[in-house]
């Protein structure tokens, strides 16, 4: 009889001690699944703002080249006057110092300044807690910049509509609008230490007739 009691005790200590690994082991996956669910649910919150804020970079890009666009119908004999000048641009490549190669670099404060004083509007709106928006959402976290690269001048057989046929003033001209959308920072470089989050950046390439001076070459 003894034996036998001490048996059981003996098997009832057994069963604890595998009732209690069992319950560690079911508590520990089922924080793992949690923490793993957590964590999914974090990176998929990440992917989703990443791919809006390349939406909002190649909207940018667009917005920049489409007021250059603008700028450039009224202004465009100024344009091809400054590329010759020796400035240097990116979008030359190797070629960016080499003697005849043409660039004009179109900075956003450029264009502002035809916005602001035509319309009294910037190209970018900032957010505006309780009233508006602004140009990258109710957050004011995040701002852009935009800057466009007059290369490549060429002499155009195709007259731009209204000019004289047959002046020879007008020019083909390469825009590359570079944009980029990061979080508001004092770091002057898009890639510093101090940004806290993920740059995007964008390069949109478009052909435009530029006027040259009238009559002239």
């Amino acid at each position: 009889m003894a034996v036998a009691s001490r048996k059981r005790r003996l098997s009832r200590k057994s069963e604890r001690g595998t009732t209690v690994v069992i319950v560690v082991m079911v508590t520990t996956l089922i924080t793992a699944i949690g923490m793993f669910a957590v964590r999914n649910i974090s990176q998929i919150d990440q992917a989703v703002g990443f791919s809006r804020q390349s939406a909002q970079t190649n909207a940018l890009a667009e917005l920049g080249t489409t007021a250059a666009m603008s700028q450039i119908v009224v202004l465009g004999s100024y344009y091809t006057t400054q590329m010759d000048k020796g400035y240097q641009c990116q979008a030359n490549g190797p070629y960016a110092t080499t003697l005849g190669s043409t660039c004009y670099r179109m900075k956003q404060t450029e264009i502002e300044g035809t916005t602001t004083s035509n319309g009294a509007e910037t190209l970018l709106e900032p957010a505006v807690a309780g009233s508006e928006s602004g140009s990258f959402g109710p957050l004011s976290n995040t701002t852009g910049f935009v800057s466009i690269e007059l290369t490549e001048k060429y002499k155009t057989s195709t007259p731009k509509a209204g000019s004289v046929q047959g002046n020879g003033s007008d020019f083909d001209v390469t825009l590359t609008t570079t944009a980029n959308v990061r979080p508001v920072s004092t770091d002057p470089d898009p890639c510093g230490a101090s940004v806290p989050a993920v740059t995007v950046k964008k390069v949109l390439r478009a052909h435009t007739i530029v006027p040259g001076q009238p009559g002239g070459s």
